[in-house]
């Protein structure tokens, strides 16, 4: 079973045939996977790999963010990294995050709640610049956002909003605590503009 997160696409082909399941994802996925030794299912994205037997995982490979990560709920995965070259086998509730860019890797234990929240309908920033903010926020909703990038701090802040919050609402938040600019929407558009 696999759950898209928005602006994710995932190709696979008609019929796995040969001795494992192999699927290339691009942008971030939920995968539950029934457990089938002989043919093992290997999520796919640039130089970063991720192979299960029977599991639950998520899988974060946006074209537009450098940092590539595996997330594993329960079972156990094996994530290939650094052009394959690199290699680690997850236990649940644990985070590989690749840095294709530096190379720079880490293991954490993140909020679980954080990771499958999209799942539920909620956006989670944590840590994060408004630019990055906004650079999720065009993936969720249909809006393209207008701004100069000197109006933007580089601050980082943490939101989280729940149910499918409407962008006004979610905006009305974000100026609020960033302060020192507004937002207006017209049509298909968000201007950020400054106070």
């Amino acid at each position: 079973q696999v759950q898209l997160n928005s602006q994710s696409t995932l190709l696979y082909p008609q019929n796995f045939t040969g001795k494992d399941r192999s699927v290339f994802l691009i942008g971030e996925a939920n995968f539950k996977v029934k457990p089938d030794k002989k043919h093992p299912f290997i999520v796919k994205s640039n130089d970063f790999q991720v192979t299960a037997l029977g599991t639950e995982f998520n899988v974060s490979a946006y074209p537009e963010n450098p940092v590539l990560a595996a997330t594993l709920i329960s079972g156990s995965v094996l994530v290939e990294y650094n052009d394959l070259k690199s290699q680690v086998i997850l236990k649940p509730n644990e985070q590989l995050a690749y840095n294709k860019n530096t190379h720079y890797h880490s293991l954490d234990h993140p909020d679980m709640k954080e990771v499958t929240a999209w799942q539920r309908g909620e956006l989670v920033f944590r840590e994060m610049s408004v630019k990055d903010i906004i650079t999720i926020l065009e993936r969720k909703y249909p809006y393209t956002f207008e701004y100069q990038l000197k109006t933007l701090k580089d601050d980082r802040y943490s939101f989280r909003f729940k149910d499918q919050a409407p962008l006004s609402e979610v905006m009305d938040v974000i100026v609020n605590v960033v302060g020192q600019m507004n937002y207006k929407i017209k049509g298909d558009r968000c201007y950020l503009i400054p106070k």
